[in-house]
């Protein structure tokens, strides 16, 4: 689901500035309808934090160690964005180029945008900021839960979601940032906690209707403004939804194709895949314009998807060899560092006797 994520992404980031297009027949016109209802990269960006609250959650509840917690979050985020951001920076030292036209490369700038303290060396990575951000939430609410029950994480996610219309707090981290669907986080834990008996509790044709009926809606809601705050709400249970079938019904023929190789090599890259994938832009975005007024028999839909596909291939062999030789290094690392001691159990209050 990831890696379906991070290719909607890029599909967006490719389609944005095309999809508008009058299109060239009737059937163009319908490609290129299909495009825009397949490139919701935002909300696709709210389906990480749903993935990364479910998968966050069940780490805890295995282990609700902070410390290894934090140094785990740590070396899953930091290794594959740093390498990123020294890629665009020797690109732009070498060559001159830059992806976004603010981008600042003097040194310190560099290193803020390694820390992810900025990011406008790449701008995709505003997500992974907020993902630093949500730790404490993700640890208070996977706490919550164990100690108080369900009310108080949807008490917190109900409480996010009503200071998400509120413009100091989505931009409280800076405006390059946007916590509103910050939300989405405690939806995701409780998918892991709840979602089980929910999924549970449906008949297998109700199973594939409600994945169909959630993919559709997602889609749907790439014709609305992607980051709205109600909008945003319809893509976090479109996906929690899809999180919970996924998870919990894995049986069902549905989800069949998330098990080919080729969708869990996506999976595998995708966190660098989609650091990455803005490199490739400036030359999707140079042979579409040129091939739109060159070859003016052409749809357009095939020129977009055209220049799509060859964006990933562009960026597939560079995302593997980030996972293969950054971000894998960096877990096996994670592997060898010993648990903290005092671990203090998911029901506990601090005070409390600590299990060793």
């Amino acid at each position: 689901m990831r890696g379906i994520a991070a290719l909607t992404v890029a599909l967006m980031h490719v389609s944005s500035s095309f999809v508008e297009l009058p299109g060239r027949s009737v059937l163009d016109k319908a490609g290129l309808f299909a495009v825009q209802a397949l490139s919701n990269g935002y909300g696709a960006v709210v389906a990480f934090f749903v993935i990364s609250g479910f998968v966050l959650a069940r780490s805890l509840d295995r282990n609700f160690d902070i410390v290894r917690f934090v140094i785990a979050r740590v070396f899953r985020l930091y290794p594959a964005a740093i390498a990123t951001v020294a890629t665009f920076a020797a690109v732009h030292y070498c060559f001159g180029f830059s992806v976004y036209p603010k981008a600042s490369f003097a040194p310190l700038n560099v290193l803020a945008n390694m820390l992810m303290l900025r990011v406008d060396i790449d701008l995709v990575m505003w997500s992974m900021k907020a993902e630093v951000a949500a730790t404490p939430l993700i640890i208070l609410c996977a706490w919550l839960f164990r100690r108080y029950g369900m009310g108080t994480v949807i008490a917190v996610a109900v409480a996010l979601f009503a200071l998400a219309f509120v413009g100091q707090f989505a931009k409280s981290i800076g405006d390059d940032t946007n916590l509103a669907p910050i939300f989405a986080f405690p939806v995701g834990i409780l998918v892991h906690f709840k979602g089980r008996d929910v999924a549970a509790k449906l008949t297998p044709a109700a199973v594939a209707l409600c994945a169909v009926a959630s993919v559709a809606v997602f889609c749907a809601c790439a014709f609305f403004k992607p980051s709205g705050t109600w909008t945003l709400l319809v893509q976090c249970l479109s996906a929690a939804t899809l999180v919970m079938l996924i998870a919990w019904r894995a049986e069902a023929t549905t989800f069949a194709p998330l098990d080919l190789a080729v969708v869990r090599l996506y999976g595998r890259i995708s966190y660098s895949f989609y650091l990455l994938h803005p490199l490739a832009l400036w030359g999707a975005n140079r042979l579409m314009v040129y091939s739109i007024a060159q070859f003016d028999s052409v749809p357009v839909t095939v020129i977009v998807i055209a220049a799509f596909v060859l964006s990933v291939v562009f960026i597939t062999p560079l995302a593997w060899l980030s996972w293969r030789f950054v971000e894998l290094p960096a877990m096996n690392r994670l592997r060898s560092v010993p648990a903290s001691r005092g671990v203090l159990p998911l029901g506990a209050l601090p005070g409390d006797q600590h299990v060793n």
